[in-house]
């Protein structure tokens, strides 16, 4: 006979961690609770069983030989939730504050950050959080990550994009075009190689639709004045500016000149994005608009 698996899901678990009675119990386990346990602290004998019971039905904890310990993912979550918990809440003001700092303009961004940064290693928060976790921005040095970040930033936008690119990822494409869909104005300098340009790929879709409703998609697309495609094949580096404030940008691997080392990710920094649009426009006066563009908003008019 089989035992029915039960799928556990989020909503159970932090109820669980929501409830003291049930959190004394895995404070116990932690260190071995011996199964002829009648209660703890002031919970009746009912109460014990009835949590007991249940955080053993949910994975939590396990009988190993007459006493109760936690499980490899009871000891997760109680490591990863419950002990940092009880680390960050002392310190909950403090942090409270670094929102308050990061919303005041007479402080410089680089000082915002070292103030931030100070707090966390001469305090208990040190090991306990990463300094990125309150900071406004994030590194990235895989391009997987890269991917990533460009994607949780781009979908933020809500008004205008700035995106010079060198490199291609269907992903980021695809999000691209569904936000022209939405409203969004994109402006995109591309620096792909000649194979994979935006407007080979775009051409290729006209050409040979892969559905009627991706070729339309495309054309409307194409003919829309919120998309804004140039060419510039020496393209020095990729960035993207989304609405005047969140800024993704990496730097060249001068090894590999096509490759990059790191890329930034800036989620609050109005004056950074303003020089990466100011960049964005002096690239594009050496940049060429596609024929793609010019024949088929020509055709339209």
């Amino acid at each position: 006979m089989y035992q029915e698996i039960v799928p556990i899901i989020a909503e159970d678990v932090f109820a669980i961690l929501g409830d003291s009675q049930s959190v004394e119990i895995l404070d116990a386990a932690s260190i071995g609770l011996q199964s002829s346990s009648n209660g703890i602290g002031n919970q009746t004998k009912k109460q014990y069983y009835v949590r007991l019971k249940r955080l053993v039905d949910i994975g939590l904890i396990e009988k190993r030989q007459s006493i109760y310990k936690l499980t490899s993912f009871g000891s997760i979550v109680y490591e990863n939730h419950l002990k940092t918990m009880n680390k960050i809440m002392p310190n909950y003001w403090q942090i409270k504050s670094f929102d308050i700092l990061k919303s005041r303009n007479d402080f410089p961004f680089e000082q915002k950050e070292k103030i931030i940064n100070e707090y966390v290693e001469t305090t208990g928060l040190k090991g306990v959080i990463n300094t990125t976790q309150l900071s406004s921005f994030s590194v990235a040095n895989r391009f997987d990550d890269l991917i990533v970040e460009v994607l949780k930033v781009l979908d933020n936008a809500e008004k205008e994009v700035y995106f010079a690119t060198r490199y291609h990822d269907p992903h980021i494409s695809t999000k691209v075009f569904e936000k022209i869909g939405k409203g969004v104005t994109i402006h995109i300098l591309d620096g792909n190689p000649e194979q994979i340009t935006v407007e080979s790929r775009l051409a290729a879709i006209i050409r040979t639709p892969p559905n009627r409703e991706t070729a339309d998609l495309v054309k409307k697309i194409v003919k829309s004045p919120r998309f804004d495609l140039k060419r510039l094949p020496d393209l020095p580096q990729s960035f993207m500016v989304v609405d005047g404030i969140q800024v993704v940008y990496d730097t060249v691997n001068f090894i590999n000149p096509e490759q990059f080392t790191i890329a930034i990710s800036k989620y609050d920094d109005a004056y950074m994005a303003q020089q990466f649009i100011e960049y964005f426009k002096l690239l594009s006066k050496e940049a060429t608009t596609p024929k793609i563009l010019d024949e088929m908003r020509v055709h339209t008019k």
